[in-house]
C-alpha cells in the first residue's frame, strides 16, 4: 500500500498489526519511484483546505502512470457539505475517512479495496488470455509463420518494426509481442505519431514541466516515461516529424529522457515497438524519414501480410467475426454466394474492412443468412476495364469512399471520432477524404 501523505499520519506503524505493509512518499517523484519497485494496488492520500488541489493534480500524475490505483481520502480540516469536496471524493476514492482514524474501521476499508483490486486484476488477466488466443485468426500457411516469427521476437528486447498496410493487424501483432515478452506485467503504451501535430509530439513523448509553454498549467508524464518497465508502441512511425525523429533516436541510444522545460535527466527501461503502413525504405530516399533512425529500429522486422496473400483464412474470419458482432445467431451463417465472393474480392482494407462490412451488414440484413449484397459486395467486384481485368485501383477507391462516409456519417461529422473508429489518424482520414473527392 503507498501511504501518499506528510509523515504526521503513521500509517505504517497503526496498520502494521492487520498485516498491512505501508510504505510512505511525500511527492510525486518519491511515490512514482515506489509505484515502478512494488506492486501497489492501493494508496492513502492526506487531504487538506490548503492542499487539495496540489494533491489532486499529484494523483492524476500518479494515475496517469498507473491507471488502476485504488485512492482512499483521509479528511483532515475538509467538510463532507463542501459540494466541491464531495464531487472531487466521487471521482478520485473509493471511500474517505475523518481524522482522528479509527485505525479498525480503515483497515475494513483497505481490505474491501484490496478485494476489488484483486477482482480486477483477474478480470484483466482473463481478459488477456482471451484475446491473447484469438487475435490473429488464421490456418494458412502464411499466418502460421507469421504467429511463429512473433513468437521469437517477443523472446529478444530489441526494437521490432512492424509494416504492413491499413487494416492488416500491425497494433495486434504488437500486443501479441509485448504479451509474449519477458515485459507482459509492465504497462503496454500507444501513441499515434500521425494524430498529434509537430508542435505536440515532444511534449507527448517525453513529457513537460510545469510552465514549460503556454497552457502547461501542471506537470505531464510522457508516453515514454509511463512506459518504464514495458512495451512503447509508435504507431505510424513515418508521420512523425525530422526534429522528432533526432530526439528519438537520442532516446534509443541513451535511454534517457528530459521533460520539455525541465533538466531532470529521467532513466527509462522500455522497449519499442513501431510500425508504419508507408514504405521507409522511400521515406529515405525521399528524406522524410532519418536514414540512421530507419537503422536503428530495423534490427527485427515484422511483415503482417495483405488479406490478399492469404484469402484461404476469409472463411475462417468471416465466421468468427460473424459470432462476435450477432451473438444472439440472429444472423447465423453467410451465403454460400457471399462466400465465394469474399474470396474473389482483393480486400484493400484487408482485415478492417473485412470486419466494418460484416459488421454493417449484420445491421442492415433481412434475412438470416448474409448475402454479398448486406456486404456491398456485389457492385464491388465488376470493376473492370475493357481487357476483363479488374481495376484495384478504382476498387479500393469506391471502397474507402463507402468506409469514410459510413464512419463520418454515424459519428454525425465529428472527424476525430470518425478516425478512431476506423483507427487511422486524422491526417490520414482527411488524406484519404481528398483522395477519394469527398465534398463535405
Amino acid at each position: 500500500m503507498l501511504n501518499f501523505t506528510n509523515k504526521e499520519f503513521e500509517a505504517e506503524r497503526e496498520l502494521k498489526p492487520f498485516g498491512w505493509h505501508c510504505i510512505h512518499a511525500d511527492k510525486p517523484s518519491c511515490a512514482l519511484n515506489i509505484l515502478n519497485q512494488y506492486d501497489i494496488k492501493i494508496a492513502i492520500a492526506l487531504i487538506s483546505k490548503k492542499q487539495i488541489k496540489k494533491v489532486l493534480s499529484s494523483i492524476n500524475q500518479l494515475n496517469d502512470c498507473q491507471d488502476d490505483l485504488l485512492w482512499i481520502a483521509i479528511l483532515t480540516d475538509t467538510s463532507i457539505a463542501d459540494v466541491k469536496l464531495t464531487n472531487c471524493l466521487s471521482r478520485y476514492f473509493s471511500d474517505y475517512h475523518h481524522l482522528p482514524i479509527d485505525w479498525e474501521r480503515l483497515q475494513h476499508t483497505l481490505g474491501h479495496a484490496y478485494g476489488m483490486a484483486q477482482l480486477k486484476t483477474m478480470h484483466q488477466a482473463a481478459e488477456l488470455t482471451a484475446n491473447t488466443s484469438d487475435e490473429i485468426l488464421g490456418e494458412s500457411t502464411i499466418i502460421k509463420q507469421l504467429k511463429s516469427k512473433i513468437s521469437k521476437i517477443a523472446q529478444a528486447d530489441e526494437a521490432v518494426l512492424i509494416s504492413g498496410e491499413t487494416g492488416t493487424g500491425k497494433g495486434l501483432c504488437a500486443h501479441l509481442i509485448h504479451r509474449q515478452s519477458s515485459r507482459h506485467n509492465g504497462p503496454f503504451i500507444t501513441i499515434n505519431c500521425g494524430a498529434l501535430s509537430a508542435s505536440l509530439i515532444n511534449s507527448e513523448l517525453f513529457g513537460h514541466e510545469k510552465g514549460a509553454f503556454t497552457g502547461a498549467d501542471k506537470q505531464y508524464i510522457g508516453h515514454i516515461e509511463r512506459a518504464h518497465n514495458g512495451s512503447l508502441f509508435l504507431d505510424e512511425i513515418g508521420d512523425l516529424s525530422l526534429e522528432s525523429q533526432v530526439h528519438l533516436l537520442q532516446f534509443l541510444d541513451e535511454h534517457i529522457i528530459e521533460r520539455v522545460g525541465g533538466s531532470e535527466i529521467i532513466n527509462i527501461n522500455c522497449r519499442i515497438i513501431l510500425a508504419s503502413h508507408i514504405n521507409l525504405d522511400t521515406a529515405v530516399e525521399e528524406g522524410r524519414f532519418r536514414e540512421d533512425l530507419y537503422h536503428r529500429v530495423n534490427i527485427l522486422h515484422l511483415h503482417v501480410p495483405s488479406l490478399r496473400e492469404h484469402k484461404e483464412d476469409i472463411p475462417l474470419l468471416a465466421a468468427k467475426y460473424l459470432h462476435q458482432y450477432s451473438p444472439s445467431q440472429q444472423i447465423s451463417a453467410l451465403t454460400a454466394r457471399a462466400l465465394e465472393v469474399m474470396c474473389g474480392y482483393e480486400w484493400p482494407g484487408n482485415v478492417r474492412e473485412l470486419k466494418n462490412r460484416i459488421r454493417r451488414a449484420i445491421i442492415m440484413a433481412n434475412n438470416q443468412q448474409l448475402t454479398d449484397a448486406d456486404l456491398g459486395l456485389q457492385a464491388a467486384v465488376i470493376h473492370q476495364d475493357n481487357s476483363g481485368k479488374v481495376n484495384l485501383a478504382q476498387h479500393r477507391v469506391d471502397i474507402d469512399t463507402e468506409l469514410l462516409l459510413d464512419a463520418i456519417k454515424r459519428n454525425n461529422h465529428n472527424m476525430s471520432a470518425a478516425a478512431r473508429e476506423l483507427k487511422i489518424s486524422r491526417t490520414t482520414l482527411y488524406r484519404l477524404i481528398k483522395k477519394c473527392q469527398i465534398k463535405l
